[in-house]
C-alpha cells in the first residue's frame, strides 16, 4: 500500500462531470441531435472548443442544456468506470463531499443521479464558487486544471483526472490520475 498524502477523516471534494460522470459521450450526442454536428467525446480539448458551422462553444452548449435539459443531461450520463468501488472504498478512510460547478437548481437532479448508481457520498456543496479551492476540505478530485491549481495555491491536495481538455502542466504539484483505480492508489484505498 502507497503512503497517504492525508490522514484518515480528510475530506475529499470531489467533481462530477469528467470525474464521478461521463459527460462527453452525452454531450456529444446532444451535438449530433440538435446541431447535426458529429464530435468523437475524445475530440474535445478545450472548454471553448467551437462547434463546427455554429456560433457556439462546448461551454455555450453545456450552459444551454443546464439551462434546458437538465435531467436529460445530466440524468442520462454514465458513471465513470469503477467510481462507485472507488468512492466506497475512499469513505473507509475519508469524508467525500461532491463540489459541482453544475447550478444550484439541478442539484436536486445530481443527487438523484448519484442514489439511482449507488455512488456514496457524504456530503453536497450546493454552493461552489468559482475558485473551488476555497471550499473547506484537504483535498480536490476535478478534471479541470485550473480548479485543481486552486486548489493547490490553497493548500489542499489536488488529483486531476486527465481528460484531452486538462493540462496537467498548469496544476505542477497535483496528482493525475487516468482513472478511479489510480484515485484509489494516491489515496491508498487500493482494491
Amino acid at each position: 500500500m502507497t503512503d497517504r498524502p492525508l490522514p484518515r477523516g480528510s475530506t475529499l471534494l470531489v467533481d462530477l462531470d469528467g470525474v464521478v460522470a461521463e459527460q462527453m459521450p452525452r454531450l456529444c450526442t446532444h451535438l449530433e441531435d440538435a446541431y447535426g454536428v458529429s464530435i468523437a467525446p475524445d475530440a474535445v480539448d478545450d472548454w471553448s472548443f467551437p462547434i463546427p458551422d455554429h456560433d457556439v462553444h462546448i461551454g455555450d452548449v453545456i450552459n444551454e442544456l443546464m439551462a434546458d435539459r437538465p435531467a436529460w443531461y445530466f440524468g442520462g450520463m454514465d458513471p465513470r468506470p469503477g467510481v462507485d468501488d472507488a468512492l466506497a472504498a475512499l469513505a473507509d478512510d475519508y469524508r467525500i463531499e461532491i463540489a459541482t460547478h453544475r447550478w444550484p437548481d439541478t442539484h436536486e437532479i445530481s443527487k438523484a443521479w448519484l442514489d439511482e448508481h449507488g455512488i456514496h457520498y457524504d456530503g453536497f456543496h450546493e454552493e461552489v464558487p468559482a475558485d473551488k479551492g476555497t471550499l473547506p476540505g484537504d483535498a480536490l478530485v476535478d478534471d479541470y486544471h485550473g480548479n485543481v491549481a486552486n486548489a493547490l495555491s490553497a493548500g489542499k491536495e489536488g488529483v486531476l483526472m486527465r481528460h484531452p481538455y486538462s493540462d496537467p502542466s498548469a496544476c505542477r504539484g497535483a496528482h493525475v490520475a487516468d482513472s478511479w483505480a489510480d484515485v484509489r492508489t494516491i489515496f491508498g484505498a487500493e482494491s
